[in-house]
């Protein structure tokens, strides 16, 4: 499986994947370390590049590019993955 850790690798993985092909783009808990980042005084577009390369694979997801799925690690850890549709 790819790794990709910020929105231009997640582009070029979209753009040359096969379908079914994986890509790990987030390692964490999304939701709480976007929560907390918002919470510190955060502003959208200043986000930390692996927070824009998840926003980014929603959109991809949006637009009917890839599947979102999640894998739990253990308690508050997961890896995202997307895969080519």
């Amino acid at each position: 499986m790819n790794k990709v850790d910020n929105e231009q690798g997640l582009a070029y993985w979209a753009n040359n994947a096969k379908k079914g092909e994986k890509a790990l783009y987030y390692e964490g808990l999304l939701m709480m370390d976007r929560n907390r980042y918002f919470l510190n005084g955060g502003l959208v577009g200043g986000e930390p590049e692996k927070i824009r390369a998840a926003n980014f694979a929603w959109r991809l997801y949006e637009d009917g590019v890839i599947n979102l799925i999640q894998k739990k690690n253990k308690a508050y850890s997961y890896d995202y993955i997307a895969i080519k549709r």
